[in-house]
């Protein structure tokens, strides 16, 4: 869970309330003797068995309350990937094909079959014919087409299902139930992103006739249940959808959803998510605060689901078009100089697994020699700072002809900026002066489109490495700005551009792996933490499990009583 898939914000919600942490962390950097939290297991539980003792047939009825620490920003899954929208709208929306998570195969969704072309440059896909959208459109080919060819209308600003469709040239109209998508070159990875909720069929009939932002508002896809409301800052409701017997292939049974309602409650304080669970007042809350896990797992009254997420960890990305991080000694000296497993296991209390390198060690193709680069050493730090010429100046902080070692980190507030001033610490430590910016995501988007910075942070999840092309080709340091290296890279473009086109599975397995050594090896980010998402609920609620990105849909969710 995490951040979300687009680089959107971690809020001040997230904040511990526990600030003495972070602020005697802080102290014990400078000492040199902060020690990390004992790990707590991620294991995530088996959420298709039910609870020992409870009644293992499925029931009929209630209502599943959720709460939920951040409100999404649109729930029109063509606009935006963020995490925080998807972990919903996957009750909402189906999707063409789906990943099951427990084999890592793709599966039949709103589309019985495919086929790809020899040359990797279209897709076909064979359509059920008994599927309709929530306003009784029925689904189709053009509901497929009208659904690819909006995104990329530039006035509907999409910004995470833009970049799932890659080189997308267009969608042809075989029959009702039989769609070819065309790409301009091979796209290896539209499987992958198409199983995925950005690139679910919309209703052409609701999303034309309501527009961009009232659809936003008030979403119609084939899913399990139907948006009903959304009071902003309060709540959002669904409701069971009756017409429902299209179950995409990791769903478990068939028919209509077994629970009426999900009422989405907004909780923007993590003590009150954790009081809420713990009272009974709601049945499931994403973001419990990772402090409160353990107790939890030790309750028996409840069931812990803490699922790792694919694609790009949450990373500090290195502005390597700005001095003095233009030097890649500097971007060493900045990897070494952090001791960011102790950081995240301080932080988080042993939840969540340090990063080692651009791709979370669940993400296909990941390549475990990048765990070899950057352990912790000041030492080395200070070596490579000394052979570029930094020399000691006033106040500890390094000069070099005259200019001292100064740096811009601009950073989202909340666990984000937690992580940050303990980085900012580190640095400290070995001649740098940060200057920390923790802001709003809106405030920090705009700063790190101009290149303001020299220190930023972003995460994208995903089930495929082609992640790696939106947080590193050079054409992603404009417009979206998830490339917030901000230097053009024709070498690095030319990888990415090759492994993404590549159609065998073995060479693009290795491409990704050099690409991964590549990124290493020019600095051009600092590894975090691995996304994970914390789900805590009663174990009252049955049938949970969690998605290829963490997700848990409700349509196999009953109550036991």
């Amino acid at each position: 869970m995490p951040v979300d898939d687009v680089g959107n914000p971690l809020s001040d919600d997230h904040r511990f309330t526990r600030r003495g942490l972070l602020l005697s962390a802080t102290a014990l950097v400078a000492s040199g003797t902060i020690a990390a939290s004992p790990r707590i297991a991620t294991a995530s539980q088996d959420a298709t068995e039910a609870p020992a003792g409870s009644d293992a047939q499925p029931r009929t009825g209630g209502t599943v309350i959720l709460g939920y620490i951040d409100e999404p920003p649109t729930m029109d899954p063509r606009v935006s990937g963020s995490a925080k929208a998807t972990n919903l709208m996957v009750n909402l929306f189906d999707t063409l094909i789906a990943l099951d998570p427990d084999t890592e195969q793709l599966v039949p969704g709103l589309a019985t079959s495919w086929q790809v072309s020899e040359d990797g440059t279209s897709y076909t896909f064979n359509l059920r014919n008994d599927v309709k959208f929530h306003d009784g459109t029925p689904f189709n080919a053009e509901a497929v087409r009208y659904t690819f060819d909006s995104i990329m209308d530039p006035a509907l600003k999409s910004l995470t299902a833009i970049g799932y469709l890659g080189p997308y040239d267009n969608t042809e109209v075989i029959d009702d139930h039989t769609v070819t998508v065309h790409f301009k070159e091979p796209y290896a990875a539209f499987l992958n992103t198409v199983s995925t909720t950005p690139l679910a069929p919309v209703s052409p009939t609701a999303a034309q006739a309501m527009g961009p932002t009232e659809f936003a508002r008030a979403p119609v896809g084939t899913g399990p249940f139907k948006f009903k409301a959304w009071e902003q800052q309060v709540s959002m409701t669904f409701e069971r959808n009756p017409d429902y017997n299209w179950p995409i292939g990791i769903y478990k049974h068939k028919g209509p959803a077994y629970i009426d309602a999900l009422t989405v409650n907004f909780i923007p304080e993590a003590s009150s998510l954790t009081g809420s669970l713990e009272s009974g007042q709601i049945t499931i809350a994403d973001g419990i605060p990772p402090q409160d896990i353990q107790q939890f797992q030790d309750n028996p009254d409840f069931q812990v689901l803490l699922p790792a997420v694919p694609g790009s960890p949450q990373i500090l990305p290195i502005n390597a078009a700005r001095f003095p991080t233009d030097d890649i000694a500097v971007r060493q000296a900045l990897n070494y100089a952090v001791d960011t497993e102790t950081i995240v296991d301080t932080l988080f209390f042993g939840t969540l697994k340090p990063a080692k390198g651009p791709l979370a060690s669940s993400t296909w193709s990941y390549n475990p020699a990048v765990e070899e680069y950057f352990p912790f050493d000041p030492e080395r730090a200070s070596q490579l700072l000394e052979e570029a010429g930094w020399t000691k100046g006033s106040g500890g902080v390094l000069t070099k002809n005259g200019q001292p070692l100064e740096l811009e980190y601009i950073t989202t507030s909340g666990q984000a900026g937690d992580v940050a001033e303990l980085v900012q610490a580190y640095l400290t430590q070995v001649g740098f002066k940060i200057n920390l910016q923790i802001l709003e995501y809106a405030a920090t988007a705009e700063l790190m489109l101009q290149g303001a910075h020299h220190i930023a942070r972003i995460g994208y999840t995903g089930t495929d490495p082609i992640a790696l092309s939106t947080l590193y080709h050079s054409r992603n340091i404009p417009g979206t700005n998830f490339n917030r290296t901000m230097k053009p890279d024709p070498t690095l473009d030319q990888m990415l551009d090759a492994a993404a086109a590549e159609t065998d599975r073995d060479t693009r397995f290795q491409m990704y792996q050099d690409i991964q050594i590549y990124i290493m090896d020019q600095a051009l980010m600092i590894p975090l933490w691995e996304q994970t998402i914390f789900w805590g609920a009663s174990a009252k609620l049955q049938g949970l499990f969690p998605m290829s990105l963490g997700q848990i849909p409700f349509y196999n969710a009953w109550l036991s009583e």
